[in-house]
């Protein structure tokens, strides 16, 4: 797995990396400040969050995440200068381990999950100048490598259906899909901070047309409030965009995780999946 995770960070660089004078070539907006043009960044967080899964009785100890984020970043003023609409495309590595929380935790699952992937972030924000503030909507695609320590004969607290659910997933590298709502702060031109909420779904298999059916549903939606935002809002309400952005994108977004929290492709009948809810903080490096 190690040998994944180095090749996902070394990949990154690659793709990430740029002559000096790109930025200076892609600032065509005319905008000669910070808030124009493409960046590569760096990323990190720490994250606390939990584990389910709807049908097991079993619970799972809760987690810490740590995660590298490599990626680039889109940014165009809009409306005078007032807005900024910004997209990052990034890979992401990050692991995550259980904490004991007390002496009842012989009672709850441990465990770990190396995890890697890609995705991007959209949104549109506010400039102050040297600062703005950025609130955004993320998709993701990734791969979790997950480790169970799963009961002995000698502490059997897992019942028989509990562990058929569970060897599914252990020691496996299972398909899952992320969504994160969050808002990155940028303080300067080389320093950002954030926070951001992330519901995360692992499928214990992979159905090939539920898979697509579900996703394609989810992204008409979507991108119909792509279509409204820019197409509507922006042109009549410009100082609320960002914000109706950031709450209707997110909030599909979260209404769509509940329901493939029963059903992982729906609203096609399969099962229930893993899912992972993280609260995280971040500080980005910009280049």
């Amino acid at each position: 797995m190690s040998k994944c995770y180095i090749y996902i960070l070394i990949l990154a660089v690659i793709l990430t990396s740029k002559p000096t004078d790109t930025f200076s070539q892609s600032n065509q907006f005319g905008f000669g400040s910070f808030y124009s043009g493409t960046r590569d960044f760096v990323e990190i967080s720490y994250g606390l969050g939990d584990l389910k899964h709807n049908n097991l009785n079993t619970s799972f100890n809760s987690f810490a995440q740590n995660e590298i984020i490599l990626g680039r970043r889109t940014l165009k003023p809009i409306v005078s200068y007032k807005l900024i609409k910004f997209s990052d495309n990034y890979l992401y590595s990050s692991y995550v381990e259980d904490y004991k929380e007390g002496s009842n935790n012989d009672q709850k699952l441990s465990f770990d999950i190396w995890r890697f992937g890609f995705g991007y972030r959209k949104g549109f924000g506010y400039n102050f100048g040297s600062i703005a503030i950025l609130p955004y909507y993320h998709m993701g695609l990734g791969w979790n490598k997950i480790n169970l320590s799963l009961p002995n004969a000698e502490n059997p607290f897992v019942s028989s259906e509990d562990l058929a659910i569970l060897q599914h997933y252990e020691d496996q590298i299972k398909f899952g899909t992320s969504n994160i709502g969050g808002v990155d702060i940028r303080i300067s031109q080389l320093f950002g901070i954030g926070a951001s909420y992330e519901t995360a779904v692992i499928f214990p298999y992979y159905k090939v047309w539920k898979q697509f059916g579900s996703f394609f549903i989810e992204t008409i939606a979507q991108t119909g409030i792509d279509f409204l935002t820019e197409g509507v809002i922006i042109k009549a309400m410009p100082e609320v965009a960002p914000v109706f952005y950031f709450i209707v994108k997110n909030g599909l977004s979260y209404f769509f995780y509940t329901l493939k929290q029963e059903e992982m492709n729906w609203p096609f009948d399969t099962k229930a999946p893993l899912t992972l809810e993280t609260v995280k903080f971040s500080l980005k490096i910009t280049f």
